[in-house]
């Protein structure tokens, strides 16, 4: 089990500070030391869609092209890619890395990846035993996992461990959720693909950071600082302390921890204190178990109320009917065919309902919202 992260403070993405971090945090501990004269380096970024940088919801540029100047240098050849949601194209993802600046990666000698090919591979995992994976992932010889710290409405935390659903081609992610409608069992996924794809070296950029209506129209909230690993499972438990998220409101770390893949903050070993960086007012979304009491009562009278108290409590999409631009993503997104349209307006079936969120982070205005309702918001003091 991994326990060493990395950390370094930095509140600005400046070529020359991020220089001084990587030297500090990659350097320093030897994790470019797997890095080979001629070896086929993939950066899985998160490339959720055609976002500007400044809307902190992809892995910021100049964090990945100063990271693709350090793999040059020592002889790798660099490829950088992701599979935003939605249609996976040539053309989408033209405009996607030009949307997020990774263009500029290209000036230093790293290749953008254009092959939209897929490939299904037998895994024999934890929950996974057919995996759909692009094709450009299975042709380098290492990969790096290089994600963004934000709010999410299914997992509550978009970091590490999530960052490797990019591996599925974005056209069969809705078909992911419909497999593994339980937030348990998608969290043991996302293990798996991390377990599948055994990153040499895992990235954080929490320098800016996204808060609210994660992960792709929140806010972007000053977190200030830059995070690695050898393993992806130690992040997730830093990054949540960073935003005072308890794990336990975490699937991907609560089932890591059930996996033995890591362990409580406390045991973990950071190369300094991140005490000053904890972001106590950090806007969070709490789908997750603190709301879920299937077992809170027993027996007769259990099967009758915990359904009413779980359908009060649960934190859900919900469209704001005003901000809506009927584009019909969010219908044509959904996996289990929950929404329809009426008047040119999203209606969600809460019996199909499978809370993935999908809505939500597709929503190109941000009119779906992960819903909390006021019982909610007083018991995990949210806003």
């Amino acid at each position: 089990m991994e326990k060493n992260v990395y950390v370094y403070k930095c509140n600005k993405y400046d070529e020359s500070l991020v220089e001084l971090a990587y030297q500090e945090i990659l350097i320093k501990p030897g994790l470019l030391d797997f890095v080979q004269e001629g070896m086929k380096v993939g950066i899985k970024v998160n490339l959720v869609g055609n976002f500007n940088p400044d809307k902190a919801a992809t892995t910021h540029p100049i964090l990945v092209k100063v990271l693709c100047k350090l793999l040059i240098e020592r002889g790798a050849i660099v490829t950088i890619g992701d599979s935003p949601g939605g249609l996976f194209t040539e053309g989408i993802l033209k405009s996607a890395y030009k949307g997020a600046g990774l263009t500029i990666c290209e000036e230093v000698g790293a290749k953008l990846n254009y092959d939209v090919s897929t490939k299904v591979i037998k895994v024999d995992k934890h929950v996974v035993k057919n995996l759909d994976v692009s094709n450009w992932l299975l042709e380098q010889d290492a990969l790096i996992n290089f994600s963004k710290l934000k709010s999410h409405g299914m997992m509550a935390l978009s970091a590490s461990v999530k960052n490797m659903f990019g591996i599925v081609p974005g056209v069969l992610k809705p078909e992911y959720h419909y497999r593994y409608p339980n937030h348990d069992d998608f969290a043991n996924m996302l293990i798996d693909l991390n377990e599948v794809f055994e990153c040499k070296l895992n990235l954080v950029d929490a320098v800016i950071g996204m808060e609210g209506n994660g992960p792709t129209q929140g806010t972007p909230r000053l977190i200030g600082c830059i995070l690695a690993s050898s393993a992806p499972y130690p992040l997730d438990v830093v990054c949540a302390r960073l935003i005072d998220l308890n794990i336990d409101n975490v699937y991907t770390i609560t089932e890591s921890i059930k996996r033995g893949k890591t362990t409580s903050f406390d045991e973990l070993i950071l190369n300094e204190s991140i005490d000053d960086l904890i972001i106590n007012d950090y806007k969070n979304i709490l789908p997750g178990k603190s709301m879920e009491f299937s077992e809170k009562f027993k027996g007769p009278i259990g099967k009758i109320i915990n359904p009413i108290i779980a359908k009060v409590l649960t934190v859900k999409p919900k469209v704001k009917k005003k901000e809506c631009i009927g584009c019909k993503k969010c219908e044509n997104i959904c996996p289990v065919n929950a929404i329809t349209m009426k008047d040119k307006k999203p209606i969600i079936n809460r019996d199909k309902c499978i809370r993935c969120f999908c809505c939500q982070e597709f929503c190109p205005v941000g009119a779906m919202k992960a819903h909390k309702n006021l019982i909610v918001k007083v018991l995990t003091k949210s806003k």
